[in-house]
């Protein structure tokens, strides 16, 4: 059983790689480039064309949508001052072409790479399930630093489209976040999140984890003040 996959789904002006580095590690590699006025295909080894790192989980959501248990999923990448949107949704309800959006880069894909791709997914996810989750996963830094897979977290939102299929937003980020202080109304409380209101009238969850201050759920219509992880925030910016 070979240890990396890398396939390119070309197209006239667009093109989609999905890299698997190796079967050990918890991750795939997602990379859009656009075909120039020239003629010539940008280069992401010159930093053109936009790259994006899908875990374990967002691969799962992305084969739900391939599959049609899903009408798309969208993710948010943020880490530091960078955050890039990740879309994969059908074109119509006929569910004959995919859209991949990765940033600003669109890429569809109809029969038969539609299924390629698809089959190339659920493969990798099988390897994954089997070699990236025996132990642990350790990267060192220039600095000599090591970094495990515990830097990144994972937050889902589940929400129910017109057609019956669900529609699922995760959010990659990282450990070392910036808080923000908030002044919101506790809605909704549920195991691993809160409904919040801010004073704008932004209504959205957010994960139990990413608050660091006290907060009383039982009084719901009081403004509290929450210290809470920065990227919460932005990335309901992003999506209004």
């Amino acid at each position: 059983m070979t240890d990396y996959h890398t396939k390119t789904f070309y197209g006239q002006k667009s093109s989609i790689t999905l890299t698997s580095p190796s079967k050990s590690v918890p991750y795939v590699f997602l990379s859009c480039i656009n075909r120039k006025e020239d003629g010539k295909w940008e280069r992401t080894s010159e930093g053109e064309g936009k790259t994006v790192k899908i875990t374990i989980e967002e691969i799962i959501c992305i084969l739900e949508v391939l599959n049609r248990n899903s009408a798309n999923w969208r993710g948010f990448h943020v880490f530091k001052d960078r955050k890039t949107e990740i879309y994969v949704g059908w074109e119509k309800e006929s569910h004959q072409v995919i859209h991949i959006k990765i940033g600003d880069y669109v890429k569809k894909l109809r029969f038969p790479n539609l299924n390629f791709f698809t089959l190339m997914l659920e493969h990798i996810l099988n390897e994954k399930i089997e070699f990236a989750t025996s132990g642990t996963t350790e990267k060192k830094s220039k600095d000599g630093e090591v970094h495990g897979e515990s830097e990144y977290g994972v937050f889902s939102e589940h929400i129910l489209a017109r057609n019956g299929l669900q529609v699922v937003e995760t959010t990659e980020f990282g450990v070392s976040k910036e808080t923000i202080e908030i002044k919101a109304k506790i809605k909704v409380e549920s195991p691993k999140a809160l409904l919040i209101t801010l004073e704008s009238d932004l209504e959205f969850w957010i994960p139990k984890s990413t608050i660091h201050s006290r907060y009383d759920v039982e009084n719901k219509k009081k403004l509290q003040t929450l210290i809470v992880d920065k990227w919460i925030i932005e990335k309901q910016r992003i999506t209004k």
